[in-house]
């Protein structure tokens, strides 16, 4: 009987460490997949300059200048308020939420942000993307700048 209670508690502690492996190699499998996918060009590490959406931005009172970078579902503005505007109101923000979705259907949210780091590196961006300028390593500095202006995005 004794034998058999030992069985039963490593049976059940395999049945633990069947579990872990059977997840673990679930993100594991998961993790191979996306590299493979990475490897055959099918990532969402692509950032997009939106043309349309900046254009519409500054067609608003108090926009001066935009940049608009969409990724996945997501659209980033770097926007130069007017010199009479001190910054940016809730309903300006909402104005450029609204323009932006209204050019790109897939867009869920906008984060909004006239800082100067931001528009200076995106502006740049833009400019490099548009001369055809390689932009490596441009997106593993974009994100880092996200997180960092935007810290409750995802």
């Amino acid at each position: 009987m004794m034998i058999a209670t030992g069985c039963t508690v490593n049976n059940a502690n395999d049945d633990q460490v069947r579990q872990q492996g059977t997840q673990q190699g679930t993100h594991i499998q998961q993790d191979r997949n996306q590299d493979q996918d990475q490897a055959n060009g099918n990532n969402d590490n692509r950032v997009q300059v939106a043309q349309q959406a900046a254009d519409k931005l500054t067609q608003l009172n108090g926009i001066r200048q935009a940049n608009v970078l969409v990724t996945r579902r997501n659209a980033y503005v770097a926007a130069g308020v007017d010199t009479n505007q001190t910054q940016l109101t809730p309903d300006l923000e909402n104005q450029i939420a609204q323009q932006v979705k209204s050019t790109d259907p897939n867009i869920q949210n906008v984060y909004v942000s006239t800082n100067p780091e931001f528009v200076d590196r995106v502006n740049t961006y833009v400019a490099d993307v548009g001369q055809g300028r390689p932009v490596a390593g441009f997106f593993e500095q974009f994100n880092d700048m996200v997180q960092r202006i935007f810290p409750n995005a995802r």
